[in-house]
């Protein structure tokens, strides 16, 4: 039997084991302030390689949206999720997809808002003690594979005037490596942002549908 530790936000308890937290119920946590701070409350949200849910569920707990919808590949992620979900009523707010990408995501699904900490590092080896220490599906992201083929079907995911903010690392990466992918997919860079203080390693990268003009 899996055995759990709890982590609170507000009043939500999420179930997590050490190999599912890819370091979304640390840094993980500026995704709140900044959500507050430039969306207010949104209808639906989508985390991307959401593991635990840690981002996800904290937007949902803090009121920042009414329906959460969690996505990733590791079967684990999918048995913690449904625990957190049992356990605090959520019922009817939360669904799991077990999904590399979109794949196995409802075709009809479109939400307001799309977070994630995916994996940061485009590497084919460990290089680091805590890369290390890490399932290659916490960190590892090749060429980029994994942001190329989210950004590539993303668009087609957002409600109208939706948003994508995905949590990077400055030491893996600049915001240029991603632009392009970001243009191509019809989407436009609204900025990269810092996370605040003690987030120093990470930003934000914020895009969004293109706002079409008034006739």
């Amino acid at each position: 039997m899996t055995t759990y530790s709890q982590a609170r936000y507000g009043p939500v308890s999420v179930s997590y084991t050490a190999e599912l937290d890819g370091g979304g119920n640390t840094f993980g946590r500026a995704y709140d302030p900044f959500v507050r701070s430039r969306f207010g409350r949104v209808g639906s949200v989508f985390e991307l390689c959401a593991g635990p849910g840690f981002i996800g569920f904290s937007l949902l707990a803090a009121g920042l949206c009414d329906t959460l919808d969690l996505g990733d590949v590791n079967p684990d992620a999918q048995a913690a999720v449904e625990r957190t979900v049992e356990e605090n009523g959520l019922h009817g707010k939360v669904r799991f997809h077990l999904s590399d990408g979109f794949g196995d995501v409802p075709e009809d699904l479109r939400w307001d808002l799309m977070v994630g900490n995916p994996p940061h590092v485009n590497a084919t080896a460990a290089t680091s003690d805590y890369q290390r220490a890490h399932s290659a599906l916490i960190w590892k992201d090749t060429d980029w594979a994994i942001h190329r083929r989210f950004y590539a079907e993303a668009a087609q995911r957002l409600r109208p005037g939706g948003s994508i903010v995905i949590q990077e690392n400055h030491r893996f990466s600049t915001p240029e490596d991603f632009t392009d992918m970001v243009e191509k997919s019809g989407l436009e860079v609204v900025g990269a942002f810092a996370c605040g203080p003690g987030y120093e390693d990470y930003y934000f990268l914020w895009s969004q549908l293109p706002t079409i003009p008034d006739a």
